[in-house]
């Protein structure tokens, strides 16, 4: 039977990875979504070059600080949570709920004001799995 504190890490796993992937999508890519372009009501080919560039750039700023966050949580678990460290058994999901909030606040936000459909029920879960390991990290295990 694993411990608490791994089912959390794999909590923590589970939540960070969603946000590593599509942070380094954001990151790297090079015109928008299906459902930005349901939301703009053009196709990516449409905009001007200068509202490309716009875009691109707060696509993959956002990309980017959405990666950082996840690495950060990342070197959370690895180095201050493995060694008990009482603060990130806090940290680690007001880091991640925040950053979740962030996106899901703003997926809504285009959701019910255009056409778009954004994926952000898919982040729901995430929130969850923060929860759940913030409640296995303070589990105190019997020991025999």
């Amino acid at each position: 039977m694993i411990s608490s504190k791994t089912a959390a890490m794999i909590c923590y796993g589970l939540a960070i990875s969603p946000m590593l992937v599509g942070g380094l999508v954001y990151a790297i890519s090079h015109s928008y979504m299906s459902y930005h372009a349901a939301a703009t009501t053009y196709r990516w080919q449409e905009l001007a070059p200068g509202v490309q560039i716009l875009f691109r750039a707060m696509l993959n700023g956002a990309g980017s600080l959405m990666l950082l966050t996840a690495l950060t949580l990342i070197l959370l678990l690895i180095i201050p949570f493995r060694q008990n460290e009482k603060w990130s058994f806090w940290a680690i999901p007001v880091i991640g709920i925040s950053a979740m909030l962030i996106t899901i606040r703003a997926a809504i936000l285009v959701s019910f004001n255009t056409a778009a459909n954004p994926p952000w029920v898919g982040l729901l879960p995430v929130i969850g799995l923060f929860m759940i390991g913030l409640f296995l990290s303070y589990k105190k295990t019997d020991k025999k």
